[in-house]
């Protein structure tokens, strides 16, 4: 009986380890999202982009693949879209002369009678509008997604800095410190075993709006390890940078953001 269950455990071992290797994957993603309250004019937005230091190259580089990224809401007639180096830092460049913001209805549930067919239930009625109202209440923003699957490299998701691309460049201000489980007081949380860093790093704005305009930024980006073993597991490092500008902007803007390391299964 103990070589029986030693043999099924030495198998259910080898094939847990097989499903491993061959369900192992590495991906980048990359998510960027832009909204405005009302029109801008004369635009031109640098943003950071996640980049990492070529040893090979001696230069700054970045993973960001416009030809891989699928937009929402960005029409590529009136908005141009390029990866320029600034002072030696790749920086995503968005410029138009004119962006006006998207504002759409609220779709209300319909409810399904006892029944009653999915199929039969009336098509909801989208409207969209360039102005807020109580028909078009709910603010869209523009949309920017990139999923780089096969890295050809173990991400290094404990210690990505200077070692994985981060959005650049960045001041690292502090650590992040909670107990296992506990929202910090900025509204972070830190799983068993992760760490979180503050940073800043700039974004350079420069366009014409109303004094009460909301231009507002979000720029997220993850790097990730995963495998198969009944059921997905992974770990990762994620980073997450955010601003809301009122009014019109002209200069550099220092954003606060954050980095959370060693988050996951190891």
């Amino acid at each position: 009986m103990a070589i029986l269950v030693l043999s099924f455990v030495v198998v259910m071992g080898y094939q847990m380890a097989r499903m491993e290797a061959e369900s192992y994957n590495s991906v980048y993603g990359y998510e960027m999202m832009i909204s405005t309250t009302e029109p801008i004019e004369n635009v031109v937005l640098l943003l950071p982009v996640p980049a990492y230091y070529n040893e090979t190259t001696g230069r700054n580089e970045t993973v960001l693949n416009l030809s891989m990224v699928s937009c929402t809401n960005i029409d590529p007639e009136q908005v141009t879209l390029t990866i320029d180096d600034v002072g030696g830092v790749p920086m995503l460049n968005i410029s138009a002369d004119r962006i006006e913001p998207l504002y759409k209805n609220r779709i209300e549930p319909i409810p399904i009678m006892p029944g009653q067919n999915e199929s039969e239930l009336p098509e909801p009625t989208h409207i969209y509008s360039n102005r807020s109202s109580e028909e078009t209440p709910l603010l869209l923003a523009m949309e920017m997604h990139m999923y780089l699957s096969g890295v050809d490299h173990d991400i290094d998701t404990r210690s990505p800095l200077g070692t994985e691309p981060l959005f650049m460049p960045y001041t690292v201000l502090g650590t992040i410190t909670a107990d296992t489980g506990i929202l910090t007081e900025e509204g972070y949380y830190l799983s068993e075993g992760s760490t979180g860093y503050f940073v800043e790093v700039p974004f350079v704005l420069s366009y014409d709006a109303a004094g009460a305009n909301v231009l507002s930024i979000s720029c997220l980006f993850e790097g990730r390890n995963e495998w198969w073993v009944l059921g997905w597991q992974g770990n990762s490092y994620r980073e997450r940078l955010s601003l809301e500008h009122t009014g019109p902007a002209e200069g550099t803007y220092p954003v606060r953001g954050v980095i959370i390391t060693g988050d996951g299964v190891y």
